[in-house]
């Protein structure tokens, strides 16, 4: 399935209150000053998420939102060739931004660029808001170790097959990031969302599925200690790090 603000409210479930939320005359604000409406997806994405502990600013060179008062368009001194872009995501420590571009902003779910201080160009990221605001959080979710219970496979002989196999994933669980860059792949089953960090290597001109690292992270202890108990039955499972004690 897509990623999506819904999809996501359902996996945060009851962990979501509305103190998280941003009100609507704040909005309405932020609107007022930038002299447009924001786009639906990204308005929506604010006044659900938009101070949720667990989709946060301050993230480990992962990519994180900008606070609301801080989602900017880019002055004469911005390092882009193209300044006319709505600024609202960024990667801090390696210097990256994600925006629209204004003469996007009406549709209903505009595609989001990226540029970075090595490329002054911007470069399609998703094809789709929605997509890239729930995709991006999931992976800060299970990345972060936001949730109470984790587990992390660090790089290993093991291929993305080889783990999709031992936690019996199928298609019906990937969440679809829809990102142009191919980094990362999700998925959720048995409240346990699995966030694989791809190495996207080319050999004689194809993708391989080769890992940097697996992580596992779910709000509900029993369903962490099923799935790494199934995993286990696994013959020649890499070692891994966990906060459960097992």
């Amino acid at each position: 399935m897509e990623a999506n603000i819904e999809g996501l409210l359902r996996i945060l479930g009851e962990y979501h209150k509305e103190a998280h939320s941003i009100p609507e005359v704040d909005i309405q604000a932020k609107e007022y000053n930038l002299g447009f409406p924001l786009p639906a997806p990204l308005r929506q994405y604010y006044k659900n998420l938009g101070r949720s502990p667990y989709i946060t600013q301050g993230c480990n060179n992962q990519y994180e939102p900008l606070l609301l008062e801080d989602v900017f368009i880019p002055d004469e001194t911005f390092f882009t060739r193209d300044k006319a872009f709505l600024v609202f995501y960024q990667v801090e420590e390696s210097v990256i931004y994600c925006g629209i571009r204004l003469q996007d902003l009406e549709k209903e779910d505009p595609p989001v660029n990226l540029c970075a201080w090595s490329s002054p160009d911007w470069q399609l990221e998703n094809r789709s808001l929605e997509r890239f605001l729930a995709g991006k959080a999931l992976v800060q979710l299970g990345v972060e170790d936001r949730l109470p219970y984790w587990a992390i496979f660090d790089e290993s002989m093991w291929d993305l097959s080889d783990y999709c196999s031992s936690m019996h994933l199928e298609r019906e669980h990937e969440i679809e990031e829809g990102s142009e860059l191919n980094a990362w792949k999700i998925y959720v089953k048995d409240d346990v969302l699995i966030v694989f960090e791809l190495s996207v290597l080319s050999v004689y001109e194809e993708e391989t599925d080769d890992l940097l690292a697996v992580y596992l992270t779910s709000f509900q202890l029993g369903s962490m200690e099923q799935m790494l108990s199934e995993m286990k039955k696994t013959r020649n499972l890499p070692a891994f790090r966990t906060n459960l004690g097992v």
